[in-house]
């Protein structure tokens, strides 16, 4: 099945924008497998779809339920090998850079809060044969790790949050002065994210 017979098949919500750009067969196979998977996990926790895109070497997929959403994120970019896709859970604004960056975490971090022995990172991008079995896996582990969050009970994400953020320093803004030499400053609206978030 392709990702057109997917959405062919599948009622997109009213409120879901899919956007395609030469998506590679790759993307395409990650997208229907996760659409096939996760989607009707999360979708019994009451989040719809709310933005699929797709390119030659990023995938993106977003879900959403009120307030929170679940970002599923991968890429294989050649600059950022190891290829990697990541369960990313939020609140507020999944379309602002510096909301979802400093008021997200990822499911990996959660599965490290619960279980500090836990070995926690980003999955790695499948391929072929392996992209259902990873896809089922990642499912299995956000129902484990995050089912307090899928339920709308926050706790645990703020306490996650604010330890990630607390670690975290603003972004750096550099600039020259009138002599030539650089000034660093805290970029302001990082800045104000953090303190908010932390």
């Amino acid at each position: 099945m392709g990702l057109l017979d997917f959405f062919k098949r599948e009622k997109k919500s009213k409120t879901e924008t899919v956007k395609t750009s030469k998506p590679s067969p790759e993307h395409i196979l990650f997208a229907d497998t996760v659409l096939e998977i996760i989607s009707p996990t999360v979708e019994k926790f009451g989040f719809i779809r709310h933005r699929t895109e797709i390119e030659e070497h990023f995938t993106t997929i977003i879900f959403r339920k009120d307030k929170q959403y679940i970002k599923i994120s991968g890429t294989t970019y050649p600059t950022d090998y190891p290829y990697c896709y990541n369960i990313i859970l939020g609140e507020g604004d999944s379309e602002d850079f510096y909301e979802w960056d400093w008021n997200s975490v990822a499911l990996w971090r959660l599965k490290t809060k619960i279980d500090p022995k836990a070995k926690a990172k980003e999955f790695e991008f499948p391929y072929g044969d392996k992209v259902k079995y990873s896809i089922a896996n990642a499912d299995k582990e956000l129902l484990k790790y995050a089912d307090t969050f899928l339920r709308g009970d926050m706790y645990l994400f703020y306490e996650t949050r604010s330890d990630q953020n607390k670690n975290r320093e603003p972004y750096k803004i550099h600039t020259a002065d009138k002599d030539g030499n650089y000034i660093t400053t805290n970029e302001p609206k990082s800045l104000e994210q953090m303190k908010k978030y932390s």
